[in-house]
């Protein structure tokens, strides 16, 4: 199989690169800051978990070992198409998507101590016109447990939720609609959490504190993501800027499961629904915010697979501007909350360690 990859012409790539140069410096700072603040405390969390329950680290290493146990993947998807004298049209496009997905558990007697990371970046670009960002994901999270009775234990849960850069309204690479912590979500939650079997669990908390936070300034005065949004005099002039945080406090209902289809196909899937108790609008206490992600994995051999990932969303703060066709052109019409959907499917490369 042969493939034709478009010529670029370096001195317009030259170009495109130097002018996103000085805007994304920080943001990549930012974004390797929170990087290693992330993944190097999930490598260093166990055995300074072992070191706190008494075992021995360097010497007994089977004993310690034992209480736990983790799992890292390394994955990289790409695709390519090239078009030449094509009669139906089509753009030349190279894509390409990396990801880090990381679970580990600590369990001795009745304690369990939990922790996981996803992160993923992508990217496309369409020849000499523009590139435009396919994926961005920074999570962690971070639980505790201690044995109840039987399968139920009494569990804290902490996660964090963002991104690593701005993201744009595409075409136009000018208009930010989202950025590294704009929005960024930070939960912990108390509760109950059943595990009947290593596949399944599902975590109860009915108090549970949620913090939606907008450091860009820009998206906080529009009221973005639920936020109080900026005030205005009478003629236009701000009087107060619009709020970074925004605090609910609800129950917070965690549901996962995972199972071999077959030796090649593995299937997991998580939804997260939350429901906030102290909603400022009374009318608004029973909308419940929803976030279900499955993952497929088709596998090759051992280091080649295919992903069909599907993540369904819904946030009754997160506004998504509606359209209509009016005389041929896109007109914008309002805005409010709609069910979110994002789909993909790719084929690369697969190492577990």
């Amino acid at each position: 199989m042969i493939f034709n990859f478009p010529i670029l012409n370096q001195s317009k790539m030259r170009s495109f690169w130097q002018k996103r140069q000085t805007a994304s410096k920080k943001q990549f700072q930012k974004a390797l800051i929170v990087f290693l603040a992330v993944v190097i405390p999930q490598f260093t969390a166990f055995p300074l978990l072992a070191i706190a329950t008494n075992d021995t680290v360097p010497v007994q290493a089977a004993d310690t070992l034992r209480y736990w146990k983790d799992n890292l993947k390394l994955n990289l998807h790409f695709s390519q198409n090239t078009y030449s004298n094509w009669s139906v049209g089509g753009e030349n496009a190279i894509s390409g998507k990396a990801g880090i997905d990381y679970k580990g558990r600590y369990h001795k007697k009745r304690i369990s101590f939990e922790s996981g990371s996803k992160l993923a970046f992508g990217l496309v670009g369409y020849g000499l016109k523009h590139i435009e960002k396919t994926d961005d994901r920074l999570e962690t999270s971070l639980s505790l447990s201690h044995k109840a009775i039987r399968d139920w234990t009494y569990t804290t849960l902490i996660s964090f939720k963002s991104q690593f850069s701005a993201s744009y309204k595409y075409p136009n690479d000018s208009t930010v609609v989202s950025d590294f912590l704009a929005p960024g979500y930070v939960s912990a939650s108390l509760g109950m959490n059943f595990r009947p079997s290593d596949d399944f669990e599902v975590f109860i908390s009915p108090a549970s504190g949620k913090f939606t936070i907008v450091t860009n300034q820009e998206l906080a005065n529009k009221g973005a993501f639920g936020v109080e949004k900026a005030t205005y005099d009478s003629t236009g002039v701000m009087v107060t800027e619009g709020e970074n945080v925004l605090c609910e406090f609800g129950v917070n209902v965690l549901t996962k499961y995972s199972t071999d289809i077959t030796d090649q196909v593995d299937l997991s899937t998580a939804i997260n629904l939350y429901n906030n108790y102290l909603d400022s609008d009374k009318s608004n206490r029973w909308n419940i915010d929803v976030e279900w992600e499955t993952n497929i994995n088709f596998s090759i051999n051992k280091y080649l697979q295919t992903v069909l990932f599907l993540h369904l969303k819904y946030d009754h703060n997160t506004k998504i501007p509606q359209y209509e066709i009016i005389d041929g052109s896109k007109v914008l019409i309002g805005e409010g909350p709609r069910l979110q959907f994002k789909e993909s499917l790719g084929f690369g490369l697969m190492y577990k360690i």
